[in-house]
């Protein structure tokens, strides 16, 4: 797997580094749909992402959509200030759940 990937008693945890752009998002989209799908739960940590794009913020609303059609949790946690700057410009922020 591309991502580093814990699973815990809730669910699974994937670990975001970098970049989160349209060179990394098909594979962060397979990954995370997969691991969604095995899971109750998934969350991102987000802490040491330093960009993310468009095409990483549409993963993001895929997957919370997904989360909440087969009423399973999907969470941002601890968002670098960069992924939090682009979500509350997006006017996304709000939109997510973030721990």
């Amino acid at each position: 797997m591309p991502f580093k990937e814990e699973i815990k008693d809730q669910g699974a945890s994937i670990l975001l580094e970098g970049d989160i752009d349209l060179e990394k998002t098909e594979e962060l989209r397979d990954q995370a749909m997969q691991s969604l799908d095995n899971n109750h739960e998934l969350e991102f940590d987000m802490s040491k992402v330093e960009y993310i794009d468009s095409s990483g913020v549409s993963v993001l609303i895929e997957l919370r959509q997904k989360a909440e059609e087969q009423s399973k949790k999907f969470t941002i946690k601890s968002p670098s200030e960069q992924v939090s700057s682009v979500l509350k410009m997006a006017k996304l922020f709000d939109f997510f759940t973030i721990t």
